[in-house]
């Protein structure tokens, strides 16, 4: 059974990925193995940096490229590959206690809403659960995170 998600949903620059550094601090603290999903909606990116290895492998024309140490794996695979949040979870993280997801607007995920303006939060709710409801110019962390906490300790609804 995949890990819980709870998406960070809100317009671009709204402070989400703030939120989400400090979630995943704070969940970690508490003993908790968080992983972190991000949805690109603009297309192509790239996560190697410009001129080194496995960029170059991947502008060779490499389909898949890996980086490995003794701290980290990553894979780049050039395809057409699912965006469904439930698929990627289950794949990729069995080994997690909670997903936080930056985005996935559309997906039905419990989720926590950053907003710009009073009102703007009727733009994010798709009917999905809100654990918390916040501004990025007054974010109480605290609180958020105790809003998680308790989602988290609830059984799952059947």
């Amino acid at each position: 059974m995949p890990p819980p998600v709870i998406c960070i949903v809100g317009n671009s620059k709204s402070g989400k990925t703030r939120l989400m550094e400090a979630l995943i601090k704070g969940l970690k603290n508490r003993g908790l193995r968080v992983g972190a999903l991000k949805y690109h909606k603009h297309g192509d990116f790239e996560i190697d940096v410009k001129g080194k290895d496995t960029w170059k492998y991947t502008k060779a024309g490499a389909g898949t490229v890996a980086i490995t140490s003794s701290v980290k794996f990553a894979v780049i695979k050039n395809e057409n590959a699912t965006t469904d949040i439930d698929e990627i979870c289950e794949k990729y993280f069995d080994d997690i206690d909670v997903i936080l997801a930056d985005g996935f607007t559309q997906s039905d995920k419990p989720r926590i809403i950053v907003v710009e303006n009073e009102g703007d939060e009727v733009i994010f709710e798709k009917r999905c659960r809100v654990i918390s409801i916040t501004e990025e110019k007054s974010m109480d962390l605290k609180h958020i995170l105790n809003s998680v906490i308790e989602f988290l300790d609830r059984p799952p609804a059947n």
